[in-house]
């Protein structure tokens, strides 16, 4: 039986290559959310059940996808994001691959992303947000109505960020404007609700200044059964080696 999996270990975090059968020389790393995890033989894209199925479509049609732990619930965190940065070099050095590559961010994974795009700069094909968190100051707004999640919140975002500071964490906001590569965001209609303002927000910056962005809606159920159409996005950007 071939390889599917390829566990190793980046720094001191756990990581996963997830390998084709019959690869297109295209790789799409997953940047997960607060509940996304790896470990030393087990990915949260197979044991989520929904998940798993859009892992497959997507190595179905070729791509090697790759994932970290990424220090768990890590909200953005620089430490995430230079991890995520060294996972890239790393996997471009095992894997015959374009060096061009898809991001994935699910939920807080879109704040990695965000950040993650100064440092990969040309290096991005196109991006791909699934529910994602756009703004970690107004994510912990939200959480304010409740005593208890928002203090373990406050606790999560200081530990991951390494500081006693709250505003120096959060009051660093990060934006998708400026970024030339496409953006396609996937959102149920409760996420969307949450979210509306800052999505519309990036949408019209991104209209604005003519960069491509598109987004699709669809019922809390659904979340990640985007595979066909995501793949359909991709491969729309891979014209060009």
């Amino acid at each position: 039986m071939p390889v599917t999996e390829r566990y190793f270990q980046q720094e001191d975090q756990y990581a996963v290559i997830h390998l084709p059968i019959r690869p297109n020389g295209f790789g799409v790393l997953y940047i997960g959310g607060n509940t996304h995890y790896v470990d030393n033989d087990q990915s949260c894209l197979l044991q989520h059940f929904d998940k798993r199925k859009l892992l497959s479509e997507l190595t179905s049609e070729g791509y090697t996808v790759f994932t970290s732990n990424l220090y768990g619930k890590n909200w953005g965190s620089d430490d995430a994001v230079e991890l995520a940065e060294s996972l890239y070099h790393s996997v471009m050095r095992k894997e015959i691959l374009n060096p061009s590559i898809h991001l994935i961010g699910e939920g807080t994974g879109a704040l990695v992303v965000c950040k993650l795009l100064s440092h990969l700069k040309d290096k991005v094909r196109s991006i791909c947000l699934i529910n994602p968190s756009l703004n970690l100051k107004n994510e912990l707004d939200l959480e304010r109505e409740n005593k208890l999640f928002y203090k373990r919140t406050v606790h999560e975002i200081l530990k991951a960020y390494k500081t006693t500071d709250l505003y120096s964490a959060v009051g660093r906001e990060c934006f998708f404007y400026e970024t030339i590569s496409p953006i396609k965001i996937y959102s149920t209609t409760r996420n969307h609700f949450k979210w509306k303002r800052d999505i519309r927000l990036l949408e019209d910056e991104r209209n604005r200044n003519n960069l491509p962005i598109s987004i699709l809606i669809s019922l809390e159920e659904k979340k990640f059964d985007c595979g066909s159409n995501l793949i359909k996005f991709l491969k729309k950007y891979q014209r060009l080696l």
